[in-house]
C-alpha cells in the first residue's frame, strides 16, 4: 500500500489541539468514503504543523475527485480555521514490490471478504483477486461506505476473538461459519446491495473451520444443498463456489 502524508501549517491563531481533532476528523471521512485504508492513523503536532500517515490503496486515492461531501467540507473547515492549504503528498510504499489496486474495468465478479490481521479493502476483484477501492464503487449510502465497513469491524472483530482462543471463541466462529448468523447475514445484505448498485454478481465468503467427516470438497453448499466444490481453485485460494446463493469458501482450516 501508499504512504500518503497529510500536513497543514496553522497560519491563524487557531489552538493546535483543535485542529487537531479536526483532522483526526477528516481522516475518519476519508475512511468511511473508502479513500484510506486501517482504523488509525499515524498523526502528531510538529511546531505549527499537523501531520497525518494513513495508507491507501492508490496514489490518488486522497484526490479530491473522489471526495464526498463530508471529506470536502472536513477540508474547508480546516483550511478557513487554519488560514493555509492541506498538502498531500505520496512518502512511500508498505513494500517494494506492491503494485496497486484492482485496475480491471469490468470485474467479473466481487468478493466481500476480510480478515483479522489485513487493511485491505473488504471488496475483492473476481477478476484479477486484487483489492477494489470503495470509492470505485457507486455510493453505498449516505455518500460513503458506512455499513460496509461496520461490517468489516465487526468480521474483523470475530475473527479476532477466534484467533485468540480463549473468550468467545465458539460464538465469534458460528458468526462467521453459520449461513443464519447475524454477520452472515448482514454481509449477505451488503452483497446483495452491491449487486443492484453494481450490476456485477457479488459473493459472501464464508469461513469454513471445521473438517467434514468425509471427503471436505464433496460438501454440499449450505445454502441449497448443491454441488459446489472447485477444482482446480479459483485464484489458488478458494475451494467452493456456488453461483445460486452467491458464496465461496475454502477447504476446512482445521487439521
Amino acid at each position: 500500500m501508499y504512504i500518503q502524508k497529510i500536513q497543514i501549517e496553522i497560519k491563524s491563531k487557531a489552538d493546535k489541539d483543535e485542529i487537531f481533532e479536526e483532522m483526526n476528523m477528516l481522516t475518519c471521512y476519508y475512511r468511511g468514503n473508502g479513500q484510506s485504508q486501517g482504523r488509525i492513523e499515524s498523526q502528531y503536532i510538529a511546531g505549527r504543523k499537523i501531520i497525518s500517515l494513513p495508507f491507501t490503496l492508490e496514489k490518488d486515492s486522497l484526490d479530491r475527485k473522489y471526495n464526498n461531501f463530508y471529506t470536502e467540507r472536513q477540508i474547508d473547515k480546516i483550511e478557513q480555521l487554519c488560514a493555509a492549504k492541506i498538502q498531500i503528498k505520496t512518502v512511500g510504499k508498505t513494500s517494494a514490490d506492491y503494485k496497486s489496486a484492482c485496475k480491471c474495468k469490468k470485474s467479473d465478479f466481487y468478493i466481500l471478504i476480510t480478515n483479522y490481521v489485513t487493511i485491505e479493502s473488504p471488496i475483492f476483484c473476481g477478476t484479477c483477486h486484487q483489492s477494489v477501492p470503495l470509492y470505485r464503487l457507486p455510493k453505498y449510502k449516505d455518500h460513503g461506505y458506512v455499513p460496509i465497513l461496520s461490517w468489516e469491524s465487526d468480521y474483523i472483530s470475530c475473527d479476532t476473538l477466534q484467533m485468540n482462543c480463549y473468550v468467545g471463541e465458539r460464538w465469534a466462529l458460528n458468526q462467521m461459519e453459520n449461513l443464519k448468523s447475524t454477520l452472515t447475514k448482514q454481509g449477505l445484505k451488503i452483497c446483495r446491495t452491491l449487486e443492484g448498485l453494481t450490476n456485477t454478481p457479488t459473493y459472501y465468503y464464508l469461513h469454513n473451520y471445521l473438517r467434514y467427516k468425509e471427503d471436505d470438497l464433496t460438501r454440499a453448499c449450505p445454502g441449497c444443498g448443491n454441488s459446489w466444490g472447485l477444482q482446480p481453485q479459483l485464484h489458488e485460494r478458494y475451494d467452493f463456489k456456488c453461483d445460486q446463493c452467491r458464496l465461496v469458501s475454502t477447504l476446512s482450516s482445521c487439521s
